[in-house]
């Protein structure tokens, strides 16, 4: 799943300065919270990847050999809002 750091009920967008991946459990459990009221941080800082960051992590992925299973993870139907 995807999470927002600042949940959408507190006035937070869909960025990719605001948005982290999470497991159901985690999601789940820091709700709509801040992250320091849940007391969960992202293990990373999100940001906007660049061209560059994109074409590298691609090639440590080529689409060919991810298993089907994988789909249902890498699967984003949402607008970035900026």
């Amino acid at each position: 799943t995807f999470d927002h750091v600042v949940p959408r009920s507190k006035g937070g967008i869909t960025t990719w300065e605001n948005v982290v991946a999470a497991c159901s459990e985690c999601n789940l459990k820091k709700a709509d919270l801040l992250p320091a009221v849940a007391r969960m941080w992202p293990a990373t800082k999100p940001y906007q990847p660049t061209v560059h960051d994109l074409h590298q992590n691609g090639r440590l992925f080529p689409p060919n050999y991810l298993h089907e299973s994988w789909m249902d993870y890498l699967y984003w139907d949402s607008e970035l809002e900026e």
